[in-house]
């Protein structure tokens, strides 16, 4: 069956009125809906891609920056979707060169990348936007992004809390990933398939854990938290070798004055895929009681 054109047409018009009318409606009524708003966050020129999971409420609400891993196949979004339903803003975004953010990737590149993150939810106007509460901002990271979830908070003094996913330790022992021959082997092929990654490869990785590795080395930072809330959530795989990335660290953080580290250990695969529940409950319970 066809329709006239004009009749196609005022019925598209009528949709978009009502949507304006809804959503004119929900801010002049104060009902301020949850939402997702798609970004586009700058970093040294390059723009890079994100969403906003927005809490329900006129807030400033606390914020959680959520950080992918390496390459980021895992996104975990469950849980952002979980902590929005609990009061909190989520920021979800992909580093310069991941998955289709332009520029290219790179390990201390992405730490920079979060440091601009903040310094974007920071700004008055977006803070506003967004209904953020530029006081109250937290990093949760998994894996590679547990790195940066850790460094992101001994960087920044601003950063309230940080929890970290079987989190890596890039740097770890100065070397990483790339201190032992079998390992560097598997991390220098396995980076070479990462086409999501553009201007990555395995040569690229092992040049700048090999260059930059003491820099990026989250042990000898670990003097900067500062009594802040760190939780370390660890899965015992062979994927993130708890005795060379987790326990170096959580012991160099509860080394700190005024420790407050946190751990847990959830025996799972890396990606925590039995253990959904368990792993959202503790990461609701850790912020929601010490940084809220």
């Amino acid at each position: 069956m066809k329709f006239p054109l004009m009749f196609i047409t005022c019925l598209a018009h009528f949709f978009l009125l009502i949507l304006l009318s809804t959503t004119a409606f929900a801010k002049a009524s104060g009902t301020y809906p949850a939402s997702i708003v798609e970004l586009t966050i700058p970093s040294y020129g390059k723009r890079m891609s994100g969403l906003a999971y927005l809490a329900k409420g006129a807030g400033p609400h606390p914020t959680i920056v959520l950080l992918h891993g390496y390459p980021g196949n895992e996104k975990n979004l469950d849980v952002a979707q979980a902590m929005r339903s609990r009061g909190w803003t989520v920021i979800f975004f992909h580093y310069r060169g991941a998955w289709g953010s332009e520029g290219e990737f790179s390990f201390r590149g992405a730490e920079r990348d979060v440091q601009q993150v903040l310094a974007y939810l920071r700004d008055g106007k977006n803070a506003a936007d967004l209904r953020i509460n530029r006081n109250n901002i937290s990093l949760v990271g998994h894996s590679m992004g547990g790195h940066m979830a850790i460094a992101g908070i001994l960087d920044n003094p601003g950063v309230k809390c940080s929890v970290a996913y079987d989190g890596a330790n890039l740097g770890a022992g100065g070397l990483g990933f790339f201190k032992e021959q079998q390992s560097a082997e598997l991390w220098r092929s396995y980076s070479d398939t990462l086409f999501m990654l553009s201007g990555w490869s395995g040569a690229k990785a092992e040049g700048e854990i090999r260059q930059y590795g003491q820099k990026l080395d989250l042990v000898k930072r670990a003097a900067n938290i500062n009594g802040r809330p760190v939780l370390l959530i660890a899965a015992n795989t062979e994927v993130i070798p708890i005795d060379q990335h987790i326990m170096p660290l959580k012991a160099a953080l509860q080394a700190s004055p005024n420790s407050r580290v946190s751990y847990r250990l959830i025996e799972d695969d890396h990606s925590f895929s039995s253990s959904r529940a368990e792993l959202i409950d503790a990461t609701a319970s850790f912020l929601n009681n010490q940084c809220r």
